[in-house]
């Protein structure tokens, strides 16, 4: 396997064992090398605060998935929201309208597809997989039809 550009919405899928949780987490586990953004990070965390606020996940959940993240993460090469991705998120992308949290993750990913190696980006979000594959990066993982 290669370098593996994690997103938000995979992580999440993976930490509360939503659909695809179990082939996420086989992409994870074979990655050689697991990149994500920073705001990965806050994503998770917000996320999960949320899903607890609103009665969706109870605080245990919520905590065991956090120090789950947190166990994973400190595996992984995490990349700061510098200067030159927000550069990047500025600039169109192949398939318009990306929210701005989204174009921050194709943004590192494509940044470090350039300073290092073009990544496998493990997204479930439909806008973030279209973009990656329109950037000529390969996407997991493989979703079933009726994702």
């Amino acid at each position: 396997m290669s370098t593996l550009y994690v997103e938000s919405s995979a992580v999440l899928r993976w930490l509360l064992g939503a659909s695809e949780a179990d082939r996420i987490e086989q992409e994870l586990v074979t990655a050689d090398a697991v990149v994500t953004s920073e705001l990965t990070s806050a994503e998770v965390g917000r996320t999960l605060q949320r899903l607890n606020v609103t009665g969706q996940i109870d605080a245990n959940t919520g905590s065991r998935a956090w120090a789950a993240y947190v166990a994973a993460s400190v595996h992984w090469r995490v990349y700061g929201v510098t200067d030159a991705v927000l550069h990047r998120v500025r600039q169109p992308f192949p398939r318009e309208p990306v929210r701005t949290l989204d174009a921050v993750h194709l943004a590192t990913a494509v940044l470090y597809g350039l300073d290092v190696a073009p990544p496998v980006v493990l997204s479930t979000d439909g806008v973030v997989r279209t973009n990656a594959e329109a950037l000529g990066f390969a996407v997991a993982p493989a979703l079933s039809e009726s994702d």
